[in-house]
């Protein structure tokens, strides 16, 4: 069983966004940054709203913006953003040009922002099929982000569980899904402990434990749907569609197919929707 892995929607807000009306004697600077920061949480709001075509050209414009005078956390943090957004449409190649900014001059930016860029190459390899590729760059991030000062150490062991699993090693799967959870629980991120049931739900699942993956992947999927994220509601639809069809419940998987194709086609994210596709003509 093989499902796409997981990207971290909205990884930094900006946090620079003023009260207020303009003062009079705001300057043109002054004027391009708050452009910019209003530009970044229309981005986010339109992340919320699962309108991620919306969001990604409003990361595009604010990405130029901070470009436009070398900000370059702004250029880090929207670069990630955009990235994020891509990925979560299906669109890898373009999530890997805008990582670029980050990667290729990782001086230029903060450690934290470098280890976030690491982990969605990561992810995107992870999702192409070039594990040692994967490991590589989940090593990086991994190095880049000692605990406790960065607070991204449940994204990375859901990775970890990732990559296990992609190896064939359900077990070692399990046991990182397992330390993964219990760091997203402590970081209090309901978007990872979704990410670490889901990856724990589909290991599960290649151990042959189907019922116990159903409720693990339920588990996921109750905390997306409050979180109202298309893609990952996708990822968990479509992880529950192949978890029935391995134990033989094909009225269920079609169900679940059928409502990931659903879900696919409104967010836009042609990836699924292949893969949706997939097990519907598998469970005919």
């Amino acid at each position: 069983m093989r499902a796409a892995c997981v990207a971290a929607l909205l990884v930094y807000a900006l946090g620079l966004a003023a009260c207020g009306s303009a003062p009079p004697a705001q300057s043109d600077a002054e004027v391009r940054r708050e452009r910019m920061v209003e530009l970044n949480d229309r981005a986010q709001r339109a992340v919320a709203l699962g309108d991620l075509r919306r969001a990604a050209a409003l990361y595009r414009d604010a990405l130029r913006a901070a470009e436009s005078f070398e900000d370059f956390h702004s250029i880090g943090v929207n670069s990630l953003n955009l990235a994020a957004v891509y990925q979560a449409l299906g669109e890898p190649e373009a999530a890997r040009r805008a990582l670029e900014r980050v990667l290729s001059a990782p001086a230029r930016f903060e450690g934290a922002l470098v280890a976030q860029a690491a982990g969605l190459k990561a992810s995107l390899a992870l999702n192409a099929g070039d594990l040692d590729a994967a490991g590589n760059w989940l090593k990086r991030a991994e190095d880049g982000c000692p605990p406790p000062a960065c607070r991204i150490q449940a994204a990375l062991l859901v990775l970890r569980a990732e990559l296990a699993l992609a190896r064939g090693a359900a077990g070692q799967a399990r046991v990182e899904a397992s330390r993964a959870l219990a760091a997203s629980r402590s970081e209090g991120s309901h978007e990872e402990e979704a990410n670490a049931l889901r990856v724990d739900g589909r290991a599960a699942s290649a151990q042959g434990a189907h019922a116990e993956a159903v409720t693990l992947l339920g588990q996921a999927l109750a905390i997306d749907k409050q979180l109202a994220h298309p893609y990952k509601i996708g990822l968990d639809l479509i992880a529950l569609a192949e978890t029935e069809a391995l134990r033989g419940e094909r009225d269920a998987a079609r169900d679940y197919a059928q409502r990931a194709l659903d879900v696919s086609r409104a967010a836009g994210n042609r990836q699924q929707q292949a893969m949706a596709m997939g097990l519907l003509e598998r469970v005919r």
